[in-house]
């Protein structure tokens, strides 16, 4: 097996650059495919039969797959008449590889695009959050307006849609989190009209993200520096008040993390939890595919670039981090690649959060 690392993602994606970056001055070698149906930029072929199966042209298997954020193919142009048809080939050929990549490819999935489709969706991550014994909020997903109703008897409730949304047309109008009371939700028409996330609202401390790489993690605190914690901590990463300080999580809580983990079948994530007015951590939700770079923004030598970079170059979920100093955000930003990807990008910044 060769010593290198596959990414699928879009070929400026800031997360992905960044790794690149720091792997090769690790001496690892580097390819990026915008998703499973583009590899290395070819067409693709599975062969199978009694004896074999297999990409086809794929070259030797990479020690790790980072499937960072993968995009869909497009269908080749086409008679009008055809796009339909050649659209649900398209979507179907993806289907089949992401189901059985892992066995095609036989290297370290971060993660495994089956697992990471699945783990996409917030109500299999509370039904495996609550048979491990994780804490999380009460919860009530849906359009039903006297399930919103009772929830909010007890105190006041937090609305989250299932995906971000902006609508500019509207003067730059967006669907984020909200807190509500009994006495401030919306009319039963409008609960029933769409359905959503309401969780009991958490008088919380502090929040804290967790980033985990195989059998390691990190931990971090984040609030204002005042010690009050925010509604939302990603609308205020860039504030003066935003702080973040890093953390170790009781031995107990590193269990339950881990265990979750496995139960959804991830190797790499990140996990949102907070701190309540007694102390306990209640878990919110976690992104297999989240951003974490912006951690050394906040404090510098957390070494979360090292860590990821070392977990991608092991292929292993055991691994020891690489000692070199220079893999740090600071030292991307100082380099060529990242002055190469903010003229491509014609930005300033690209977002790493």
């Amino acid at each position: 097996m060769t010593h290198t690392v596959h990414m699928l993602a879009w070929e400026d994606d800031p997360h992905a650059l960044a790794l690149r970056w720091a792997l090769e001055r690790m001496g690892v070698q580097v390819a990026l495919s915008p998703g499973l149906a583009q590899w290395r930029g070819h067409d693709v072929a599975v062969e199978i039969g009694p004896g074999h199966a297999g990409l086809r042209d794929m070259g030797n298997a990479p020690v790790s797959v980072w499937n960072r954020r993968p995009q869909a193919p497009k269908p080749k142009p086409g008679l009008p008449e055809d796009q339909a048809f050649l659209a649900g080939e398209w979507r179907s050929f993806y289907d089949n590889l992401v189901a059985t990549a892992p066995q095609l490819l036989p290297s370290l999935w971060i993660n495994a695009p089956a697992a990471a489709w699945r783990a996409e969706n917030k109500l299999v991550q509370l039904v495996a959050a609550r048979e491990i014994g994780l804490t999380f909020p009460e919860t009530v997903m849906g359009n039903n307006a006297g399930a919103v109703r009772r929830l909010a008897q007890e105190g006041r409730v937090v609305f989250k849609p299932f995906r971000p949304n902006a609508w500019q047309e509207e003067g730059g109008l967006s669907a984020g989190t909200t807190i509500l009371d009994n006495d401030h939700l919306p009319d039963a028409q409008v609960i029933e009209f769409c359905p959503g996330i309401y969780q009991r609202y958490v008088e919380k401390t502090a929040d804290i993200r967790v980033t985990v790489a195989g059998n390691r993690l990190l931990a971090v605190r984040l609030q204002r520096r005042s010690g009050e914690a925010y509604v939302d901590w990603r609308m205020h990463v860039l504030e003066q008040d935003f702080f973040a300080e890093r953390i170790t999580l009781p031995a107990a809580l590193e269990q339950g993390i881990q265990a979750l983990m496995a139960s959804l079948g991830l190797v790499f994530g990140c996990l949102d939890f907070v701190v309540d007015a007694d102390g306990a951590y209640q878990f919110l939700e976690i992104n297999q595919a989240g951003q974490f770079l912006f951690l050394e923004d906040m404090i510098p030598d957390i070494g979360v670039m090292r860590m990821v970079a070392s977990f991608l170059a092991a292929g292993a979920r055991d691994y020891s981090v690489v000692e070199d100093a220079s893999l740090t955000m600071a030292r991307f930003r100082s380099s060529e690649a990242y002055a190469a990807l903010t003229r491509r990008l014609h930005i300033d910044e690209p977002s790493i959060v």
